[in-house]
């Protein structure tokens, strides 16, 4: 019965319901079963790359277009992606993106959705990464994303005062736009908070009975320590000095601001300008993006959707360089090269221990290239998303458990900080060597293989494809010995 109702569906239709309702149940994301609440982003990734390797197109999950589960476009021959399979979109929003619509603008969906806050900013970020809005707004989701953050991830400032310096400074740290014009007035200006928050007392002339301060009850007098010593005498007239305390000059705090301000003068008109306030503000733009947004498109999808839906972040990798090969052109079976031998120890029917030496091949070993996509713990398997297909990698247990682990250190208050996280998380772009063994591929290597590691980590792709790796995890230093 079932495959009669399977052919009926996919003689009498267009084969775009048969693929849609294939991926429903093999990405476990069947709304009608009841136990099926939470959504298992590995396997719907899983079942989707391999939807995507046999030439079916997966659309992004489009804002007006997209249903609660998948659904099939018969128009556009395709499937459109899940709302409820975006990471960090739960059913509740889901129902809220499904009630309010349709939506006539970006503009007309942030008024509806963002303003009335029945979005949060984490979770439009998200929507934005997914590729939501590329119909409704702009095909390139970067400038939807620049025109979102301006709008509501910032405040830009509209007036630019020492009330903004601090913030100015660190802004100025990451994406330098200070000229080096104002920088003595900047040092200036730490020089007078320095002196500011250092030691101060009541100045007292001892030719006068009352004890009260020489320059009137609201001036102080601060004792210079030896670093603004050094500062004041390279730069400060002795006009502000109202006495001494061994080597240390006492100086009059209303004197010495007087002074102090004249170095801050170019600094103050400068921060007073427009295109002063114009850095500042791009500046902000610039960290929202870089905080919320950093990376590229396909960064983004994986990070979203957990796939690649316009091109894979490894596709332009130069393949022969680096050794990576076709796992799908492999033989199921290799061929040994050659063939060692190793003493083990075994116990017979009997009950007797011996050892024992036994002969083992050696395999050709090759590279894979690919991202992760999901990982079994109890099996020490990855799954992941090469640009040929989707692969299962099987490891030995403790290579599994080494490169799995977070790396901690043990903080004087106790409390341990994370200094390296598991190089096995979602999203992760790895190279392994290994062989083929049928349809899955086995992490290792020899002693007198040519790689060095069996994982190495990929930290950055250039636009050339060209990759940088990290090979070695960070290792802590034992304070106990």
């Amino acid at each position: 019965m079932i495959g009669l109702q399977e052919l009926n569906l996919a003689y009498h239709y267009p084969i775009v319901y048969w693929n849609t309702a294939c991926l429903i149940v093999n990405a476990g994301a069947d709304e009608s079963v009841e136990e099926n609440k939470s959504t298992d982003y590995g396997k719907i990734a899983t079942a989707i790359s391999q939807m995507q390797n046999r030439g079916i197109n997966i659309s992004l999950p489009l804002i007006n277009t997209a249903d609660f589960g998948f659904t099939p476009d018969e128009q556009n021959n395709r499937i459109i992606y899940a709302l409820k399979a975006i990471n960090g979109i739960g059913d509740d929003v889901v129902r809220l993106l499904l009630e309010n619509r349709p939506y006539s603008s970006f503009g007309d969906f942030c008024v509806r959705m963002i303003d009335t806050k029945l979005i949060k900013n984490s979770q439009m970020i998200q929507l934005i990464k997914a590729g939501c809005f590329v119909e409704l707004d702009d095909t390139n989701r970067q400038t939807t994303m620049k025109k979102y953050l301006e709008t509501y991830a910032i405040t830009p400032c509209k007036k630019l005062t020492f009330a903004q310096f601090d913030r100015m400074i660190d802004l100025n740290s990451k994406y330098p736009f200070i000229p080096q014009s104002v920088v003595m007035g900047i040092r200036h200006k730490y020089f007078l908070d320095y002196v500011l928050a250092g030691r101060w007392k009541p100045y007292v002339d001892s030719k006068i009975k009352r004890k009260i301060p020489k320059s009137g009850y609201h001036d102080r007098c601060f004792i210079l320590d030896s670093d603004a010593m050094e500062f004041f005498k390279e730069f400060y007239s002795e006009d502000s000095i109202v006495g001494t305390e061994g080597n240390s000059y006492i100086i009059s705090e209303k004197k010495f601001k007087k002074e102090n301000s004249m170095f801050l003068e170019p600094l103050r008109e400068y921060m007073a300008s427009d295109l002063a306030l114009k850095y500042y503000n791009m500046a902000l733009a610039k960290e929202a993006y870089d905080k919320y947004a950093s990376g590229s498109i396909p960064q983004w999808e994986m990070e979203s959707l957990s796939i690649y839906i316009e091109h894979h972040y490894l596709e332009k990798l130069p393949e022969e360089k680096y050794g990576v090969v076709n796992f799908f052109e492999l033989p199921e079976e290799p061929e040994p090269y050659e063939f060692y031998y190793r003493t083990i120890t075994v116990q017979s029917e009997s009950g007797e221990i011996k050892k024992e030496v036994r002969k083992f091949p050696k395999y050709p070993i090759v590279r894979l290239a690919g991202t992760i996509i999901d990982k079994d713990k109890d099996k020490h398997l990855l799954t992941l998303l090469t640009t040929h297909g989707v692969v299962t990698c099987k490891l030995p247990k403790g290579q599994y458990l080494y490169y799995d682990r977070k790396v901690n250190e043990q903080q004087s208050n106790g409390k341990k900080k994370t200094l390296e996280n598991s190089w096995f998380e979602r999203g992760n772009s790895l190279l392994v060597c290994g062989h083929r063994s049928e349809n899955i591929f086995r992490v290792h290597k020899y002693s007198d293989t040519l790689y060095k590691h069996c994982i190495f980590l990929i930290t950055n792709i250039y636009d050339n494809g060209e990759i940088d790796v990290k090979t070695e995890r960070m290792e802590v230093e034992d304070k106990h010995g």
